[in-house]
């Protein structure tokens, strides 16, 4: 138990037995405790004195502190949960797993199971692989302290919150960094990295008091909880000499601290901002992150760098991107030195190996170009056995899809319904491929989707095309469902990915799956790939996804004739409605994609008519305006998108425009035009491009 004891070390507390002991053991601790910093993750509050919160939750609660951590796993062990709310509980403290006897694991049904377990199975067939792995962990790690309810062990809280304000190095230069954002030149976003219990919030919360106390008007605060946010308002007002108040607007010097929703923020667009402060940015969904930096000029954002919890690592992936096109000269500033509880603390040691919280591309082997590339398929059992192996296929899956969380690790290890496979170069992994085993359902439960009443758990990909486009067969037919596709940055359009595709098709057709299929935010490098290894789009969903601010495509490769006929009227179906959708429910669509989808259309319906033909000569020599003759122009446009004579690109603004009913002013800010006569320009041009200007 070395470091356990030292000044500020934080321990997990492993308490096995049955539930109702175990429970009273903490109880009977807290009896004479102030209960009001205590965290109990629970289905249900064990005592009138104490407040639980839900595991799902827990993302309302990051960026605050707690003196004590209880985690009642009787009720489920969510893994984002877990991984996530230690990083509030201070120095000191001790987090509380309540759990069944450590040899009783192997027959313990977690209700967590419930979230991802595919009709008709139930909790009791997932495989458990998960929780061996945590057991073996936990048995050997340092941070780890196993007692029974009869333990004379005494719980230890966390010493209350720091009074005073003062601040290590890092939290100085993190505060004069923020200032140099509000007070120096514009446009030069700050974005401060790193891992919980670093001070961010409280470098943040300085910062904000000493610039308001100097006479800055506003400093709004947003977060994706008004909760999260509680520690750098109190340093805030701390800082301020304010006595402590909830999250509120507040007055400081004379000025304001606000606290807003990033739902607030896109709604109003006439409220003013002043410097804006950005907590937990990874909680944030990318689209809203990408809003705000057209609210505002003076910006900081502070995440975390290991997590990836809510949209997580869509800040690391594609927010930092947006970033750089908008405002170049961001800059970053990274925190290192804990601050809330003391350097090389094991419980942080074991959440991040526990849940690959840490894993790193940097950290993996490289490739070995001289070796040839081999596909495998995984087991789950020996997968977790290999620790080593693990890390890498996990943290490729991490470093690749923003939206990967723990969760996705027990999904990937316990789900029966879950396959993986590998691309190996050498002793490296370059690919993954994860993949979930959906449809083949009941004829009953089948009759009982189509018709709306029911809606069970998983299968997502049938259900979806089942209900919103009309194609109930697919519910009989056996559908293998790409999940995650990730790929080394250094060996990305080397043909990894395709090998990968390949490989799993050939596997999928042996064991007579009927359709290989994905579902996945969309764009256009994503598309073309995706049609390269012969998909075709069969939906495209009415709803941008709040975590990528894209729309999501289904699309299916038929594996035998039942269905290849199946794919193949999907795709007829989504393109006799395209066009349609394009100035409805899709009219937010990125004109280009829409090009590209449009394209292989059957086009009968579209034939352009000696006079529709003479109309759009005199549109294109100038003679007439467009507006006299929309319907000529929507029939080309959908034509000549069809049959691909054009790039996509050249008639996305025209797409916007004439089939999505864009205005003229948002068309323009979004493919570079300086106004309506350059969008008539862009018409005019593509109709002579093809033949019809005169």
């Amino acid at each position: 138990m070395v470091g356990i004891a030292a000044q500020g070390a934080r321990r997990l507390v492993l308490v096995s037995g049955e539930r109702e002991a175990c429970e009273r053991w903490v109880i009977r601790q807290l009896a004479t405790a102030d209960k009001s910093d205590v965290l109990w993750v629970a289905a249900s509050s064990p005592s009138s004195g104490i407040a639980a919160i839900r595991a799902e939750h827990a993302g309302r609660y990051l960026g605050s502190e707690c003196r004590l951590l209880v985690l009642n796993m009787y009720d489920g062990l969510h893994p984002d949960a877990f991984a996530a709310l230690p990083g509030t509980l201070r120095g000191g403290g001790d987090c509380v797993v309540l759990a069944p006897c450590l040899a009783d694991w192997a027959d313990f049904v977690d209700p967590d199971y419930e979230r991802f377990a595919s009709y008709p199975r139930t909790a009791r067939e997932m495989r458990g692989v998960f929780l061996d792995r945590l057991v073996r962990i936990w048995r050997t790690h340092s941070a780890v302290l196993a007692v029974t309810p009869d333990s004379k062990l005494a719980l230890r809280l966390a010493p209350p919150a720091a009074q005073g304000l003062a601040l290590n190095g890092e939290q100085e230069a993190a505060v004069a960094a923020v200032q140099r954002v509000a007070l120096g030149h514009a446009r030069r976003p700050l974005v401060i990295s790193a891992d919980r219990g670093r001070g961010k919030s409280t470098a943040l919360g300085i910062a904000a008091a000493r610039l308001l106390l100097a006479g800055l008007a506003r400093v709004t605060v947003v977060a994706a909880h008004r909760r999260a946010v509680a520690t750098l308002f109190a340093h805030a007002q701390r800082a301020a000499g304010l006595e402590l108040r909830q999250v509120a607007d507040t007055a400081i010097g004379d000025g304001w601290l606000c606290f807003r929703l990033p739902s607030d923020c896109a709604a109003d667009t006439q409220q003013p901002l002043g410097l804006v402060l950005v907590d937990e940015a990874a909680a944030i969904p990318v689209a809203v992150l990408t809003q705000l930096l057209r609210r505002s000029n003076r910006l900081v954002f502070a995440s975390t760098v290991h997590g990836y919890e809510g949209s997580g690592r869509g800040f690391e992936l594609r927010f930092r991107d947006r970033l750089t096109h908008s405002m170049p000269q961001w800059r970053e500033l990274g925190l290192r030195a804990p601050v809330r509880w003391a350097p090389d603390d094991p419980l942080e040691a074991l959440i991040n190996t526990a849940f690959l919280l840490d894993t790193d591309l940097a950290d993996r082997s490289a490739p070995d170009a001289g070796v040839d590339m081999v596909i495998e398929k995984l087991d789950a059992a020996a997968l977790a056995a290999d620790e080593p192996l693990l890390r890498e296929v996990f943290g490729l899956l991490v470093s690749a899809h923003y939206q990967t969380r723990p969760s996705d690790l027990r999904q990937l290890l316990d789900n029966p319904e879950t396959e993986l496979w590998v691309a190996l170069q050498g002793n490296a992994v370059v690919g993954v491929l994860m993949a979930l085993i959906e449809g083949d359902l009941d004829e009953a439960m089948a009759a009982r989707i189509a018709a709306g009443e029911r809606r069970p758990r998983g299968h997502l990909l049938p259900q979806s095309l089942a209900v919103h486009a009309g194609l109930e067969d697919i519910l009989r037919c056996r559908v293998l469902r790409v999940q995650r596709l990730a790929v080394r940055p250094q060996r990305q359009r080397q043909g990894v990915a395709t090998r990968l595709i390949t490989s799993v098709a050939d596997w999928a057709m042996s064991a007579r799956f009927d359709l290989l299929g994905c579902a996945y935010g969309v764009d256009s490098p994503l598309l073309r790939f995706w049609q390269s290894v012969q998909f075709l789009p069969a939906r495209c969903g009415i709803r941008v996804d709040s975590a990528s601010a894209l729309h999501s495509l289904l699309m299916l490769r038929g594996l035998n004739e039942r269905g290849t006929a199946l794919a193949t009227e999907a795709c007829w179906r989504f393109r006799v409605q395209l066009p349609w959708a394009l100035g409805g429910s899709l009219n937010t669509l990125d004109g280009a994609l829409g090009a590209r989808l449009l394209r292989d259309r059957d086009c009968e319906d579209v034939t352009l008519s000696v006079a529709d033909r003479r109309d759009l000569g005199r549109v294109a020599a100038g003679g007439r305006q467009p507006a006299t003759a929309e319907a000529q122009i929507w029939k080309a446009l959908v034509g000549i998108a069809a049959a691909g004579v054009l790039p996509p690109e050249s008639l996305a603004p025209l797409i916007a425009w004439q089939l999505q009913h864009q205005p003229v002013g948002r068309v323009c800010d979004s493919y570079a035009l300086r106004g309506r006569r350059d969008l008539e320009a862009s018409l005019r041009a593509v109709l002579e491009d093809v033949g019809l200007a005169g």
